[in-house]
């Protein structure tokens, strides 16, 4: 498909290069079953995260059983608050009836009780009582008059004394009389008293009605709007008992409201709405959460605390939900690596959704009733934590049976290349940036084969591909260019190396001062240019590395002078040991293999990993045994099996243009080169002056798969008469040794 600029195509609207994983996450999202939660595998800037909160907002619509949620005081166990559920709306509407009551409590009590009636009703208890109160102590001063006692009030009660005081107190019959007299007086005060309890009652029960004929139109009006909920209607009876119970508290004046805490006796009566879904916009489609911040707080909720005179305290008024409790009736998106590193929320997750019930804990002993959960997760993370999951953790593939695996590649086709240009399309007009005209596009899809090491694929990391486009268009703008053309991409692609490559640089200049030592010409015995990578973060490029073999009769066999000096690591010791191997297989037919050889990474200073060096480590040690020279002009890479085939090497794009740089820099001659593996040659994506360099034969390619060829190509000799040569030393070696 030929086009102008991007501007001339459709717009990219579905995930490009990810069939299997769409795949995946329809099956995923389309069972409804605790253990079919999700893991989405894939490296960052594959459009995982994206991808999954697009698709989500489809299901989310098809998908509304999410409830509004709130805790209230539970009357009959302070300490375990009552979670209440609603449909979508109605929590918020409940608080508010809720708040409403209680402030219409606060006008109609205060004015019932301020009523004339209630005087009325109130005062006529009262002068019943005391009424029957003067009657009684009528009849007592009457009878202690005639008895020659009069009625006295004191400090401890009301006595009877004698009128005269000149009575005899201490006779017999005074001490009987005065006797008799205070069983009368107990006798009358005890029938007083129970006057009063009579009147209290009469009070209370004045009161009750009042409350009542107050307090139950409003519970009833509760009761037909909410009482359908078995659990509502029996916290809304409970409430009426204890606003019957403790209405006082709602016509007390100010000074006898400082005798007791006001704000947390009515602390009960509010409501916490803990889950709003209007406020969350998921009115009519379920939540999607993703929590960035997985601590066990974020996720499974907490309470708030607050100190008065020294001591934390806390209600249910204070409980605030987790990512748990908002994504409840939807789905919850998490990123793995964080949730490992929070303590106890990976057991805790687990625990969700075994019981599948959430409950809040806390510090102070209330214990929040759990509310029950019905929940999609979906983990977000690398395949290496996948892997670590479901070898380590038992429960892991109990309740995460769906892999998300998103490639970090496709297949160069047409399709797809096609694919890339509607991406670019539709990420220029998203963000307003220039258009790319068709060769800036080629450019693009080149560094995107580049990201991924071949030439027959394309990289899906699309977050790379949006940085080469921003500054592109930085570089189309300076040219003051109405599109991105092709110069704009590479300056970008260039300046974007150009930034990190400071090492590289360095170490260019000691080749170029001979600090680092190398030949690119001539021809020499035991010594062969190696190729290596060096990674730098996001940036790594090749160089060329010296190795050298010396060999003698002995029977130390390979010694890797790396290991000795114990730079070397476990992949490169493998691969010196498979040389051994290989000599066994060809050269000790008849005798035994009698040698001391020493390989060596000249002036290696740091660690050498990887086996992609085995090739050249191999030749150079031929060289040695059979005394033919090696072309310097040549350099090599790929590993090599006891067998010898020469197999795939990682980065060899990034060596051969290393060796190219040094060449270039040392003077090309039109016969150096580098021989890889044959099978690498798919995985070739040369910057343009390299290609154009190979491209008129000043600098050369050479695929090989077997030792053999390799060495012909090094030597321009046969391998056979190499090995004979071989032979005849491996020989003398072992009489030597004998």
């Amino acid at each position: 498909m030929k086009y102008k600029t991007t501007a001339d195509i459709e717009p990219l609207k579905e995930m490009l290069g990810q069939a299997k994983a769409i795949e995946a996450m329809e099956f995923g999202l389309k069972i409804d079953d605790v253990g079919y939660n999700l893991y989405i595998s894939g490296e960052t800037g594959t459009g995982r995260t994206s991808y999954v909160l697009k698709k989500l907002k489809e299901y989310t619509k098809n998908k509304v059983k999410q409830k509004d949620w709130c805790y209230v005081y539970n009357f009959e166990e302070p300490r375990e608050p009552i979670a209440l559920d609603f449909e979508i709306g109605q929590g918020k509407l409940f608080k508010k009836d809720m708040e409403k009551f209680i402030d219409d409590l606060y006008i109609e009590l205060q004015r019932a009780f301020e009523s004339e009636e209630f005087e009325m009703e109130k005062n006529k208890i009262l002068d019943e009582y005391e009424i029957k109160k003067e009657i009684y102590i009528k009849k007592m001063k009457e009878y202690g008059d005639e008895r020659g006692f009069k009625l006295k009030n004191t400090k401890y009660g009301m006595v009877f004394v004698p009128k005269d005081e000149e009575t005899d107190t201490t006779s017999e019959e005074f001490v009987k009389l005065k006797r008799e007299m205070e069983n009368i007086t107990i006798k009358v005060i005890s029938k007083i008293k129970e006057l009063e309890v009579i009147a209290k009652e009469n009070l209370l029960e004045l009161e009750e009605k009042i409350g009542i004929y107050i307090i139950q139109p409003h519970i009833e009006d509760l009761m037909k709007e909410y009482g359908e909920n078995y659990k509502i209607k029996k916290y809304l009876a409970h409430l009426s008992d204890d606003l019957l119970e403790n209405m006082y508290i709602f016509y007390l004046d100010e000074e006898e409201l400082k005798n007791i805490n006001e704000k947390e006796y009515l602390m009960k009566y509010k409501v916490n709405l803990f889950i709003d879904n209007i406020v969350n916009s998921n009115v009519d489609k379920a939540p999607a959460v993703v929590e960035l911040n997985p601590t066990y707080l974020n996720l499974f909720g907490k309470a708030e605390y607050e100190s008065i005179n020294g001591t934390i305290k806390t209600d249910f008024s204070k409980l605030v939900p987790g990512a748990f409790h908002k994504a409840n009736g939807g789905y919850l998106i998490l990123y793995v690596d964080q949730i490992l590193r929070n303590p106890h929320c990976w057991d805790m997750l687990k625990i969700c959704l075994q019981t599948k019930k959430i409950k809040i804990e806390t510090l102070t002993g209330l214990k929040p009733e759990a509310i029950p959960i019905d929940i999609k997760i979906i983990l977000i993370g690398s395949q290496y934590l996948y892997n670590v999951l479901y070898m380590y953790d038992e429960e892991f593939n109990k309740y995460f049976k769906v892999m998300v695996d998103f490639d970090n590649e496709m297949d160069r086709d047409n399709e797809n290349e096609i694919g890339v240009a509607k991406f670019i399309s539709s990420y220029c007009n998203d963000n307003n940036l220039k258009h790319l005209t068709y060769d800036a596009v080629q450019v693009v899809l080149k560094y995107s084969s580049r990201l991924v090491e071949s030439n027959k694929k394309l990289s899906t990391r699309f977050n790379k591909i949006s940085e080469i486009l921003i500054e592109s268009n930085l570089f189309a703008k300076i040219r003051n260019s109405e599109f991105v053309d092709d110069i704009d991409v590479k300056k970008a692609v260039h300046e974007k190396w150009n930034r990190v490559n400071k090492i590289e640089k360095k170490i260019d200049r000691m080749y170029e001062s001979n600090q680092l030592l190398i030949s690119v010409d001539k021809e020499k015995v035991g010594v062969i240019n190696g190729l290596s990578v060096l990674n730098m973060g996001e940036y790594s490029f090749g160089r060329p590395v010296v190795i050298s073999v010396t060999t003698s009769p002995g029977n130390k066999g390979i010694i890797n002078i790396e290991r000795e000096a114990k730079l070397s690591g476990k992949i490169h010791d493998k691969g010196v040991l498979i040389l051994s191997g290989y000599l066994l297989e060809n050269f000790s037919k008849e005798k035994p293999v009698s040698i001391t050889a020493n390989i060596c990474f000249e002036q290696s200073y740091s660690g050498v990993d990887g086996d992609s060096a085995s090739g050249a480590e191999l030749y150079a040690l031929l060289s040695s045994l059979s005394e033919v020279p090696l072309k310097q002009n040549i350099a090599v890479t790929g590993s090599i099996n006891q067998k010898g085939d020469v197999q795939v090497v990682g980065g060899v794009t990034q060596k051969i243009e290393g060796f190219y740089s040094i060449c270039k820099q040392k003077g090309l001659n039109g016969k150096q080169g580098v021989i890889i593996p044959k099978y690498n040659l798919e995985n070739l994506v040369l910057r343009d002056e390299v290609q154009d360099s190979i491209d008129k034969g000043e600098f050369h390619i050479y695929p090989v798969t077997r030792i053999e060829e390799a060495m012909e190509i090094l030597t321009n000799k046969s391998f056979s008469e190499i090995y004979d040569k071989i032979i005849k030393r491996l020989n003398k070696f072992y009489e030597i040794s004998r």
